[in-house]
């Protein structure tokens, strides 16, 4: 199987074939962030894991959806129009998203297990829910769905 930064590479390759330019520059930053990474972690030679390259994309996405509403707020429908365009080119290279229920069902157990009782065990919870989903679940979904089970 391909490495996700190598498939990046060709993807860019037939983006500037194509000469489809929000493709092209949506991939030429993410490579920039994965090098960007490799260098931080003094990882230059044997590159970033899977999971790793995941957490560079996840975090360009993050960005991307935070502009988007900062735009919308500002009334500037024509730049979060391309911000939104550029977080459906990195789609495709963010890891599966987990589903609610199996999220809940992660969540509830975790709570058993570090046998949590109220919000203010939340920072245990969290650290076993996070370490069990990786790059599945956004965290701030995460913490969203944790407070609403420890609250009950």
């Amino acid at each position: 199987m391909m490495s996700a930064k190598k498939q990046v590479q060709q993807d860019l390759v037939v983006a500037t074939k194509q000469n489809d330019e929000l493709v092209r520059s949506v991939l030429r930053l993410l490579l920039s962030e994965i090098n960007l990474k490799e260098i931080e972690l003094g990882k230059k030679e044997e590159g970033l894991s899977e999971e790793e390259i995941q957490q560079v994309v996840l975090r360009e996405m993050k960005k991307r959806v935070e502009a988007v509403e900062q735009y919308t707020r500002g009334g500037r429908e024509e730049l979060a129009a391309r911000e939104r365009d550029e977080a459906e080119v990195l789609k495709k290279y963010a890891p599966e998203q987990i589903g609610d229920e199996e999220l809940i069902s992660i969540i509830d157990d975790t709570i058993k297990k570090v046998g949590a009782s109220n919000i203010s065990d939340i920072g245990k919870v969290m650290r076993g829910v996070m370490a069990a989903v990786g790059s599945r679940a956004d965290g701030s979904r995460v913490s969203a769905m944790v407070r609403e089970r420890l609250s009950r």
